[in-house]
C-alpha cells in the first residue's frame, strides 16, 4: 500500500511540474519579408537625447533581421523594469507606407523585454537582441527623440 502511494504521489508530483512549464511563443510578422523596404535601428543607452540610428536597405540584411526575429523563442513572463538600461528598437519601413515597429529593453546580460504597440504584445527574452545593433556594420547618425518608436 505504501508503494502505491508513493507512486501517486511522485505522478502528481510530475503532472505538477510539467504544467508549470513556462509557455513560449514566437514572432509571427503580419508582413512576408518582401514587403520590407527598410529597417530603422535605434540605440541608446539611459536617456533618449543619446539616441543613435542606423538604416538597413540590403535585401540580404533584411531577410537575415527578419528570420532572426520569427526564430526567437520569447516566454509570457514578468520582468521587472529598471531605469537606465539599453533600448534598441526596430522599426520596419513596408511598401504599402506602414511601420511596424520592436522595441527591446535590455535589463541585464541576455534578459530583457521585447514589446510592440503595431503588434500588441510584451514578452520576456533572453536572446541577445542588443547585439543585433553591432552586427549590422553601418554607420550611425544621431537622432531626435520625436523620431524614436514607441
Amino acid at each position: 500500500m505504501r508503494k502505491y502511494i508513493a507512486l501517486v504521489l511522485a505522478l502528481i508530483l510530475m503532472l505538477g511540474l510539467v504544467g508549470c512549464k513556462e509557455k513560449t511563443v514566437n514572432i509571427d510578422f503580419p508582413f512576408e519579408v518582401g514587403d520590407v523596404e527598410t529597417i530603422e535601428l535605434y540605440r541608446y543607452a539611459g536617456a533618449p537625447v543619446s539616441a543613435e540610428k542606423k538604416v538597413i536597405d540590403a535585401e540580404e540584411t533584411i531577410k537575415d533581421l527578419y528570420d532572426r526575429f520569427e526564430g526567437l523563442t520569447l516566454k509570457l513572463k514578468e520582468t521587472e523594469e529598471t531605469t537606465g538600461g539599453k533600448i534598441t528598437s526596430f522599426r520596419f519601413n513596408l511598401s504599402d507606407g506602414t511601420t511596424y515597429e520592436l522595441i527591446y529593453v535590455c535589463y541585464g546580460v541576455k534578459s530583457g523585454k521585447l514589446k510592440s504597440s503595431t503588434g500588441n504584445f510584451e514578452y520576456f527574452t533572453s536572446a541577445d537582441i542588443g547585439s543585433y545593433w553591432n552586427d549590422i556594420d553601418l554607420e550611425a547618425v544621431s537622432v531626435e527623440e520625436s523620431e524614436l518608436p514607441k
